[in-house]
């Protein structure tokens, strides 16, 4: 807080004639005069506090540039987060002014505020001021003309209390009135509204922008002559371009009552149009309140933390408190926890159709800290306005509010705190019958040849012959190693990027992406490079978001020296060559572009990790944008040296994977995609992390934790909303350390890495079988087979350290891959046998197929004789069974006998092939 009693401050300030002077005195004399401002003219663009206390005390401030201001005492904070800023707002003058001064009362705190000038949307800083002086006015001489001054809060320690200016108008320009308006109509009503639509006129004519409306209505006809006396609706927008269509729906009105409706248009002298065309509308018949009906699949996450759908879990339990006969719900939404305290937290409830709303209850537990609010908002996304703020003073029971809301297919529950606590939300209103969301059918989805859907998680320095067990490789990638490898100082952050891979900065030189790339695409194994981490010229530390400090991780620009390595690495990789001038190359490197060695990239990895800060976590909104900015530069919005589509059109992104699988941070991205993209999603494949732990601080199989079923949801999203995109599974796995959380346990007489190689096998079964695309098990080679953490002991082979010994699963994983080459899931057969699961495969090219069969039980049940139905017409049939030490497993002959042959069923997998399958 700013010091009043450094007093030797104030003397010195006395001795100089500055522009800052205590008690309201500046020492700049202005000869325009003061210009009138009113709380009418400011527009909150941040929606937060109040910000028309900026202008509220006009005639307390006095004429500070003429040696007369005043102490005005009111102060426009947007809110007391710091989430919540900047903060704008704008002062609309109603027509140009020739601005000569500018006068702030400075009052009790330190921050930044900026002044601009310009108009809604095209802004010009004019200067930025620290509010660092006490109790004075801060005077700034200007020579700009403009209609409209804005005014920006860095944060919430940016107090002044009023703001005053001096200038003169703009005289002797505009003499033409808008147009009038010839298509106003009224598509719609409710029982107390009604919708209207025109067109937008110009501000000469039919050319420019006006600048207000003035829309009325009547019971009666509404002619030149009774405009006067005709009811003028509230809230009318701001006109848009001429040639625009518009829209606005006129609330409280009366049921079963047929109103006109007519409106004229202002420019800012204000010249007045002439009376637009005259539409009239019934409003409907009144209908009995409902409580609306609320559960939780209508919920969506936005922020990704806490359970929001515990707002809609007990409506049954809830009652009815509208008519006194509420219940006691008790479960609650509680994003609390870690950072989610700190940050607002949010979730949309999709109604399903439209609806008036007429009242909504919460129900305050006695619980959560007191005096934090939750907040309910109608609209649609990223367009919604406040209706209910509720401080939660955990008085327990139902609280009303009462609202008054025409439509709305949304509600939007905003909790500032994350500590705060809400069991329940009910709402009553009255279904309109419009809009009604219907479920789009899922579209066909050509599923991988499973040697192209076998992956591994590895690194560049793993062996590359080794590496062929799979058919393509999520390769971890430190972004440092092609910038600087964290080295202190670097040269050449963004925008002079030297960009390094060959050799790269990483392993002090040591590694050649060039090569390896080259070696394992001439092996056929696709490398999916996944960029991981920060540069230190950027982030404090590795895993921050790669934001500058200071920009907003919501907007797609924030993330420009992330999207242009993007670029920079699909240009030097991807099937495209780029002009040479847009290279960002080190002097050693060869100036390659085109190499056609990569398809697919990822661009971050568990960005959603909870377990981290807020500095690292994305919520679905924020990874949005940076997808956004990395896939193509925001749509080219950013320029076209950003994102993978600018240098390789035929490249592709996953989206990062996701630690926390949940189909509400993929369908966040999409709200998001939808509104500032246009609908186009900003990745080629969604993409999830999957482990299956167990109650028992060990792994359990992939049936067992319902893997299938799991996959099946995030396939059947893709299938219906996202058509055409990929699916990823790009990380599961199991460790051997009997110490680990996820360690696959010996099994009777099943060793240890018997059972890890079944499991791992079974899960890439069923994420063919559930729809994936690309599935890649974690990882190719241990960490450390002596440590007890998760994940470390989870390799096919051992650690590079002891020379990458394949085990049991290596040559498991070899087999499935080399036995169903070239062939599709196609669907799961019938047994009849509770133990015993049949897939069906079939070649891409040919009527080959296998069927591969086991127990999908975790007791060593067996099964023998099993006599397997084989469909089409069959000649030929083989049985391959894995073994260790075998790549190809081993094969024999089998007898077809009445269409069948016999098969002996353990929990380990077998293969039987047949030259024709139906």
């Amino acid at each position: 807080m700013k010091k009043p009693l450094v007093l030797l401050l104030i003397a010195l300030l006395a001795m100089l004639p500055a522009l800052v002077w205590p008690g309201g005195n500046a020492r700049v004399y202005a000869s325009d005069p003061k210009i009138t401002l009113t709380p009418a003219m400011v527009t909150n663009e941040s929606g937060k506090g109040d910000a028309t206390l900026l202008v509220d005390e006009q005639s307390a401030a006095g004429d500070p540039a003429n040696g007369s201001g005043g102490s005005p005492t009111t102060s426009w904070v947007a809110l007391w987060n710091m989430a919540d800023y900047p903060a704008s707002a704008y002062i609309d003058l109603g027509q140009s002014y020739n601005i000569t001064g500018i006068y702030m009362w400075d009052t009790y705190d330190i921050g930044n505020l900026t002044v601009s000038a310009g108009s809604p949307g095209s802004w010009t800083s004019l200067f930025t001021y620290n509010t660092n002086n006490w109790m004075v006015w801060n005077a700034h001489t200007a020579s700009v003309q403009t209609r409209y001054i804005r005014v920006t809060l860095a944060d919430y320690h940016a107090q002044i209390s009023e703001i005053v200016l001096y200038g003169t108008p703009v005289t002797g320009g505009d003499t033409t009135a808008p147009a009038a308006i010839a298509n106003l109509s009224a598509p719609s009503s409710t029982s107390s509204s009604v919708t209207l639509n025109w067109t937008a006129p110009g501000d000469d004519g039919s050319t420019g922008t006006a600048s207000s409306y003035d829309i009325r209505y009547s019971t009666s006809t509404i002619t030149s002559g009774n405009w006067g006396s005709a009811t003028q609706a509230s809230g009318e927008p701001a006109p848009a371009a001429a040639g625009t269509g518009q829209s606005m729906t006129v609330s409280g009105l009366s049921a079963s009552t047929t109103y006109y409706f007519a409106m004229k248009t202002k420019d800012e002298v204000p010249n007045e149009s002439g009376l637009s065309n005259v539409v009239s509308k019934a409003t409907a018949a009144a209908s009995s309140i409902i409580k609306i009906p609320l559960d939780p699949s209508m919920v969506l996450n936005e922020t990704a933390t806490g359970n929001p759908e515990k707002l809609v879990d007990e409506q049954t339990l809830s009652g009815d408190p509208l008519h006194g006969s509420g219940g006691t719900p008790t479960t609650n939404y509680y994003p609390g926890g870690g950072f989610a305290n700190s940050m607002v937290n949010s979730a949309i409830i999709n109604l399903g159709q439209d609806y008036e709303i007429d009242n909504i209850f919460l129900y305050d537990p006695p619980y959560g800290p007191n005096g934090s609010y939750v907040k309910v908002y109608t609209g649609s996304p990223f367009q919604w306005t406040q209706q209910v703020s509720d401080p939660m003073t955990n008085t327990p029971g139902w609280i009303n509010h009462p609202v008054s809301v025409p439509s709305t297919h949304y509600l939007k529950v905003e909790i500032s705190d994350g500590g705060v606590q809400t069991n329940e939300l009910v709402v009553y209103g009255r279904a309109l019958g419009t809009n009604i969301d219907t479920v789009p059918s899922p579209s066909p989805h050509t599923l991988p040849t499973m040697d192209k859907l076998i992956g591994i998680n590895g690194f560049n320095d793993d062996s590359t012959t080794k590496q062929q067990v799979a058919g393509n490789v999520r390769e971890y990638h430190n972004w440092g190693w092609d910038e600087g490898d964290w080295a202190v100082p670097y040269a050449y952050p963004y925008p002079n990027n030297r960009n390094k891979f060959s050799p790269s900065y990483g392993a002090s030189g040591g590694f050649d992406f060039d090569a390896y790339y080259h070696t394992m695409s001439a092996a056929g194994v696709s490398v999916v490079p996944t960029l991981i981490g920060g540069v230190n010229w950027l982030t404090a530390n590795f895993a921050d978001k790669p934001v500058p400090s200071g920009a907003d991780p919501k907007l797609p620009a924030s993330y420009a020296a992330h999207a242009d390595h993007m670029f920079q690495y699909a240009a030097r990789y991807g099937s495209t060559a780029v002009a040479d001038n847009k290279l960002k190359l080190a002097p050693d490197q060869a100036r390659s572009t085109g190499l056609g060695y990569i398809q697919y990239y990822e661009d971050w990895n568990e960005g959603d990790a909870k377990w981290s800060n807020r500095t690292t976590y994305f919520t679905p909104y924020e990874y949005a944008a940076m997808a956004s900015a990395d896939y193509d530069g925001d749509q080219g919005r950013m320029g076209n040296t950003f994102g993978i589509k600018n240098a390789d059109p035929n490249g592709k992104m996953a989206m990062m994977g996701l630690a926390y699988p949940n189909v509400d941070y993929i369908r966040a991205m999409k709200v998001w995609s939808d509104y500032y993209r246009s609908g186009s999603f900003p990745a080629d494949a969604i993409n999830i992390h999957s482990y299956n732990f167990g109650p028992s601080n060990a792994g359990i199989s992939p049936e067992a934790a319902g893997m299938k079923t799991q996959l099946e949801a995030f396939a059947d999203y893709r299938n219906r909303y996202l058509p055409g995109k990929e699916f990823w599974l790009s990380e599961f796995g199991y460790d051997v350390n009997q110490s680990s959380p996820i360690h696959a346990p010996s099994i009777g007489t099943f060793s240890v890495n018997e059972v890890q190689a079944q499991w791992i096998v079974r899960s890439y079964l069923a994420a063919a079988a559930a729809g994936v695309d690309k599935a890649q098990m974690y990882m190719f080679r241990d960490v450390d087979v002596n440590s007890a953490t998760q994940f470390d002991s989870s390799g096919l082979v051992s650690s590079k350290a002891t020379g990458e010994v394949p085990r049991t699963s290596y040559y498991y994983v070899y087999t499935l891959k080399n036995t169903l080459a070239g062939m599709r899931y196609v669907g799961e057969q019938g047994s009849g046998n509770a133990n015993v699961k049949i897939y069906k495969f079939k070649s891409a090219t040919g009527s080959n197929g296998a069927y591969v069969v086991w127990a999908p039980t975790s007791n060593q049940t067996t099964v023998s004789g099993y006599q397997l139905s084989l469909t089409g017409s069959p000649t030929t049939a083989s049985l391959v069974t894995m073994a260790d030490g075998d790549t190809d497993g081993v094969s024999s002959a089998m007898t077809i006998a009445g269409g069948k042959v016999s098969v002996n069923v353990s929990e380990r997998p077998v293969f039987v092939l047949t030259n024709d399958m139906q």
